[in-house]
């Protein structure tokens, strides 16, 4: 049998240095110290060179945790999130932690997949004490919301906009971006639309497919097809196409509510029906991810600004972190049509 031989013979942790030890060190005080591994705290270049060259020599590193339970703060901003099969959730993924990272935050995510309980998830996360919550998954209900108000922990909706009250709401202008789409399509001399949806209770797809209807109304024409994915995913847009371009009255262009739906959409249309694309029929999609500027898709699309609406939610969380106070801010962000090679101009 190995033996195991111990280099802490007292079975306890070897001592590590403590903020008095670096303050002692450095010549400074202990709020010093904290100050300087504090970001944004108010301290000289000076003293901070001179605190972490203390910090440096002792090996010091601050306890966090043991911070956190002085201050009642984490700086630990929870991330409920879905569907990551769209890229445009990595993209969001990114800029959270890049710019949390770049405030002295940190993030504590989790993904929601469909069958799972979205307010046990985010139970899960405010047993951790976060200091603020952000959630892109699944319909928020008005228990999560009272819970968030009755620990002061501002919740931001993102990418969506639901229609309770009592949260912040950072997304993008879905109706305006379904306008956009429509212009786009009849500026090119299209005359026949469809409409390729994402699941029928999101809220996103409803308010893109509301904003196609209108202008296009306006303009004297209306959706002629409508079709609804299961998910915002390739393999449902696929399956959804082959519903929509099925039959006699198939149309000449297709508002897609996502960009992978409309990917799914031109595989069909190009491979299982033998459609040239934009020649026979032209396509639009939502998002603009990465994807969309491949040369196999080229696709068309409404540009959501992402990284600017990462940004402004942080800023919200961090307005009411600092100073709580019971008002609910929202913000809309216009999106930008980019042109491709998916729509054809007759």
């Amino acid at each position: 049998m190995m033996e195991y031989i111990s280099t802490n013979p007292s079975g306890r942790r070897q001592s590590r240095a403590s903020a008095a030890d670096v303050a002692k060190a450095a010549g400074v005080s202990v709020s010093a110290v904290s100050r300087a591994f504090t970001p944004g705290a108010s301290i000289s270049a000076r003293m901070r060179n001179r605190v972490m060259e203390a910090a440096e020599k002792l090996d010091y590193l601050p306890n966090v945790l043991a911070r956190s339970l002085m201050t009642q703060r984490t700086h630990m901003i929870g991330v409920i999130l879905a569907n990551f099969d769209n890229p445009l959730y990595l993209t969001a993924l990114f800029h959270f932690t890049r710019v949390l990272q770049q405030r002295g935050l940190r993030m504590m995510l989790l993904n929601v997949s469909i069958d799972e309980d979205l307010d046990a998830m985010a139970r899960l996360v405010l047993q951790y004490g976060v200091d603020g919550l952000v959630v892109s998954a699944g319909a928020i209900s008005p228990l999560l919301t009272e819970q968030c108000i009755n620990r002061r922990i501002p919740l931001v909706a993102f990418a969506r906009r639901p229609r309770r009250s009592k949260l912040h709401v950072v997304c993008a202008d879905n109706v305006a971006g379904g306008r956009l789409a429509a212009r786009q399509l009849i500026d090119a001399g299209c005359r026949s639309f469809g409409f390729l949806g994402g699941p029928r209770t999101a809220s996103t797809s409803e308010e893109r497919l509301k904003g196609f209807q209108a202008e296009l109304s306006e303009a004297g024409f209306s959706v002629q097809r409508r079709e609804h994915a299961d998910t915002y995913t390739y393999n449902a847009g696929k399956v959804a196409a082959g519903r929509l371009l099925s039959g006699s009255l198939r149309p000449e262009a297709i508002f897609c509510a996502n960009d992978m739906i409309a990917f799914g959409a031109l595989d069909f249309a190009r491979f299982e029906m033998g459609l040239s694309v934009p020649q026979d029929l032209s396509v639009i999609g939502f998002d603009d991810v990465s994807l969309s500027a491949a040369n196999s898709f080229d696709l068309s699309t409404i540009r959501a600004p992402i990284e600017e609406m990462v940004i402004e939610t942080i800023d919200i969380l961090g307005r009411q972190i600092n100073a709580w106070s019971g008002d609910w801010e929202s913000r809309l962000f216009g999106c930008t049509y980019v042109e491709r090679g998916t729509l054809r101009r007759r």
